[in-house]
């Protein structure tokens, strides 16, 4: 993503004299037409912008602090159009953590996501599809909540690379009380290590919440005739709640392949089985084809096919372009 770099003394100046400072503006947009999977009124026209403004310091010991906020009319949701006039309400992203980089480590305070569902691969479409394709599956997998304020630390051991997050309280972001003892603001701690062997790249996570979910799991990749072959296992303990009526396991495996076929057009390929503790089970198949037109433009084509057990199964087709100046 190409970077413009503001020149704004007076800003830089307020941190301090001999500060290296930098804030940096970027920004995307995109159109796209989706054909999701409802029954009725199954097209959509989506169109969505976001600006971003990255902030970033080094302290005299070489410390890195960054932080960042943004405006975004989300693609994903009406943007608040009523009759006779256009109301639109961008929302505000970010300023809920703070990055810290120094010794090879990063660590970021706030508002984190735990990665709750470990070697649970297998969705290649890009976020218009993925977030408006219109399936409603009745196999549950995930944590009840998976994000809040914590702290998480990504660093590099030998060929290896660690990281460990901790949130705190899953009902707050950037203001949450510690060891609450109300009930749902719960406390949860994730764990994966990404080790090189050979030609392999094998990691191995695990997850657990207060709620009394956990899970954990494990991904192998490989560089395979030209491309990348990643194949993954999940196993997740689940609460009853929405779309599980019987607390237990859910299953997930999941294989992607991806390539590229020339400097400027990429494919990639995604299948995904899942089952629960009610014996609901579903497969879903992905397609994703894109190219690059340079200048931070590309246009790119998504299908998303789900079978099984779900309220809303079949197919779902998208094309736009996107575009990152």
């Amino acid at each position: 993503m190409k970077k413009l770099t503001l020149a704004l003394s007076a800003i830089v100046a307020a941190f301090s004299a001999s500060a290296k400072a930098d804030i940096s503006v970027s920004g995307s947009t995109g159109a796209a037409y989706v054909s999701n999977m409802a029954s009725s009124n199954n097209t959509d026209l989506i169109v969505g912008s976001a600006i971003s403004f990255a902030l970033s310091t080094t302290t005299a010991s070489g410390m890195g602090i960054s932080a960042g906020m943004g405006i975004s009319l989300d693609p994903d949701s009406n943007a608040g159009h009523t009759a006779n006039a256009t109301s639109i309400n961008p929302a505000v992203t970010g300023g809920n953590k703070v990055t810290f980089t120094t010794g090879g480590a990063t660590i970021v305070v706030g508002d984190i996501e735990l990665a709750d569902t470990p070697g649970s691969i297998g969705g290649v479409v890009g976020g218009i599809v993925g977030d408006n394709n219109g399936s409603d599956t009745n196999v549950r997998t995930g944590f009840t909540d998976d994000d809040g304020a914590g702290v998480s630390l990504s660093t590099a051991l030998g060929s290896a690379t660690l990281n460990v997050g901790y949130v705190s309280n899953d009902n707050g972001d950037n203001h949450a009380i510690i060891n609450s003892n109300t009930s749902g603001a719960d406390a949860l701690t994730a764990a994966s290590i990404s080790v090189p062997m050979g030609m392999y790249t094998i990691s191995v996570g695990v997850a657990d919440s207060d709620t009394g979910e956990s899970s954990s799991g494990a991904t192998v990749s490989a560089a395979i005739g030209g491309g990348t072959l990643a194949v993954g296992y999940s196993n997740q303990t689940m609460i009853a709640g929405t779309d599980l009526t019987t607390a237990g396991d859910s299953t997930v495996l999941g294989a992607t392949y991806k390539m590229s076929l020339d400097a400027d057009t990429s494919v990639a390929l995604g299948y995904q089985s899942a089952k629960d503790a009610d014996d609901d089970s579903t497969t879903r198949v992905d397609v994703s084809i894109s190219r690059s037109l340079g200048g931070g433009a590309s246009v790119y084509l998504d299908m998303r096919n789900l079978a099984g057990n779900a309220t809303t199964k079949g197919t779902a087709i998208g094309f736009g372009t996107s575009v990152s100046f």
